[in-house]
């Protein structure tokens, strides 16, 4: 075999498309050898009952927190996967689980492969690691085959019957590193386990053409990733949902291929009001009954919500670091609240109290969020007042009482935390058009300060375009009524900022005109109207005349382009004529005969009368 591999190889060597397109058998031959030398057939997975019955006793550590999903995304991106290329993903896997084998002191015989039983207990939590490398290289090597077997000419069925072979050793990988995970890992560490073997199986029965069991293993990682997003924070969170939906392309496959339509709601993953609404508690979520399953979490929700109702939202003005102080132990404290159910949450899973878990984290999520955003629009608040005691924003003591880019990052804050708000579940039309109002008065508010720092760095003409445009937009602006806790305590704080807003542009608009003109009216105007200053129909007439030099906003005009010249007057130029400007040829050269003689005698004439002089 290895004789005819080298002798492959040669041919492989001398013309590769030839090789790739009318030798498939030697590539599958290629192949083959490849991943006996490598040792990638002849490592196989324990089963899950060997792997329980060697762990009877248990294990003698505490329970390891393997953030599996997060170690993947994190390799797949930084190695190949990003611009898909499956075989160097398939070389990184090799050389990590080699170094795995070396650092760990888990090898395999020296030359020959040898098999060695996985330890029953281990120390290290990088053990984990190998049947999750093992995993990943094999389905890397199926995605690989398939890749190829797509951009060949002829599908080619030797590689169809291979690829599905990685996949199913990839499956059997995941089975192992669920059943490790039990053994040796938290609660959290096996449902993200439970996650990733699901999507493994689902892979290779879809590639089967089993899309019945395909789709089911499917959902149950997509239940499973959602729930670990409402239980995790925020970047987590952010990468779980992104997983959730790269599932969507091949569970629609699957769905059109058993004949079913593709609903975007499933059957098992329903919004959070179809669970049973007990009001034990005496709270609700957006008008539905809250049932806390915990007494401990009920207790410190509790004291959260009585902390939050003795910090009364006010218009007063206070200082900065004093509301942030504040504020910031109501978040202290919503922080650990929602830590602690996240905790409860995953000790739950996925099958359990899964609703009326979901509406507590969303009770305490929505009531963090308003937190932090009363705090934002207090501190927005009170640097709009600060606005009121300055008249000219390009000096430096105005800039130091009132920075208009503090203002622009309070906005931004804003924005942001509304943007988690709104994507909260179970948003009524109210909720969402309160919090779209508050959105704009946001963006206004943002329009205001980004002018002003505009008018501070002297761009006057910016400025007033900006400030043109806010001026027909807080004009239209209106609030909604109040939707109830805890966007009421909201209302509070956005409602006297959506009056003041019109005033305050209306104010600095007219000051950043006034400044514009001041610095356009000619000097002669000055002069006349300082020097008649008393005399009110002279000094009218000078303003006047002063306004009447240029209207603001100037109108739009067009610029014409520049032309493209073509001379086409060059071609019909006559060349002119310089026969008559030059002398005739016989005349030149008989002058320059005569001038040659003339030269010759007279320096023979030097010479002569040199040497008679001499004594």
């Amino acid at each position: 075999v290895i004789r005819l591999y080298r002798e492959v190889c040669s041919h492989h060597l001398a013309c590769p498309s030839l090789f790739l397109s009318k030798h498939s058998h030697f590539h599958s031959l290629h192949q083959f050898v490849h991943s006996k030398m490598s040792g990638e057939e002849d490592d196989a997975p324990p089963t899950v009952e060997e792997i329980e019955a060697a762990a009877a006793e248990g294990p003698k550590h505490d329970p390891f927190s393997f953030k599996l999903l997060t170690t993947v995304q994190q390799n797949q991106s930084s190695n190949g996967l990003r611009h898909n290329d499956h075989l160097r993903y398939r070389q990184y896997c090799s050389r990590r689980l080699r170094r795995l084998y070396t650092n760990l002191k888990f090898k395999h015989g020296k030359g020959r492969f040898k098999a060695i039983p996985f330890p029953e207990d281990f120390e290290d939590m990088r053990f984990l690691e190998i049947p999750l490398v093992q995993a990943e290289r094999a389905w890397s090597y199926g995605m690989q085959l398939k890749t190829d077997n797509a951009n060949a000419t002829v599908i080619n069925a030797r590689w169809r019957h291979h690829s599905i072979s990685r996949f199913s050793k990839a499956a059997q990988w995941g089975r192992a590193l669920q059943a490790q995970c039990k053994i040796h890992g938290d609660q959290r560490t096996q449902m993200e386990a439970e996650a990733y073997c699901a999507y493994l199986e689902g892979v290779h029965a879809a590639e089967k053409e089993n899309y019945k069991e395909a789709h089911e293993k499917l959902m149950r990682c997509k239940k499973v990733c959602e729930y670990l997003s409402l239980a995790s924070s925020e970047e987590e969170s952010a990468f779980l949902r992104a997983k959730t939906q790269e599932l969507a392309p091949l569970l629609r496959v699957c769905k059109y291929n058993m004949g079913e339509i593709d609903d975007e709601e499933d059957e098992d993953e329903g919004p959070l009001h179809t669970a049973i609404s007990r009001d034990l508690s005496g709270l609700n979520y957006r008008g539905q009954g809250l049932a806390i399953p915990s007494e401990k979490i009920k207790d410190k929700l509790f004291k959260c919500l009585e902390l939050t109702s003795a910090m009364k939202p006010t218009t007063e003005p206070q200082e900065s670091s004093a509301l942030i102080e504040q504020y910031g132990k109501i978040a202290v404290e919503f922080g650990e609240v929602l830590k602690e159910i996240h905790n409860e949450m995953i000790k739950v899973g996925a099958d359990g109290q899964t609703a009326e878990w979901r509406k507590v984290e969303a009770f305490s999520r929505q009531y963090s969020f308003c937190i932090n955003l009363e705090r934002n629009v207090s501190l927005l608040w009170n640097h709009l007042l600060k606005l009121d005691a300055l008249e000219d924003m390009t000096n430096s003591e105005a800039r130091r009482r009132c920075k208009p880019e503090e203002g622009v990052r309070y906005c931004d804050m804003l924005k942001a935390d509304l943007a988690s708000l709104a994507a909260m579940p179970d948003a009524t039309e109210a909720i969402s058009t309160t919090l779209a109002a508050y959105t704009t008065a946001v963006a206004n508010c943002r329009c205001l300060f980004l002018a002003l720092c505009y008018v501070s760095m002297g761009k006057m003409p910016e400025g007033a375009a900006l400030f043109d445009m806010l001026h027909s937009r807080t004009e239209e602006q209106e609030l909604p009524g109040s939707v109830g806790d805890p966007l009421e305590r909201l209302h509070v704080l956005f409602g006297p900022i959506c009056e003041i807003l019109p005033t305050r542009v209306s104010t600095w608009r007219c000051r950043v005109l006034a400044q514009m003109c001041a610095a356009t009216l000619p000097k002669a105007a000055k002069a006349a109207v300082g020097a008649e200053a008393g005399n009110a129909g002279r000094r009218a007439g000078a303003l006047s005349k002063a306004a009447t030099l240029t209207a603001f906003p100037p109108a739009f005009r067009a610029i014409p382009c520049k032309p493209l010249v073509f001379d086409l007057a060059f071609p019909a130029i006559e060349a002119p004529d310089f026969e008559s400007l030059l002398e005739k040829k016989g005349a030149t050269d008989a002058k320059g005969l005569f001038g040659k003689v003339a030269g010759v005698a007279g320096g023979l004439g030097s010479r002569l009368s040199g040497l008679w002089g001499r004594k």
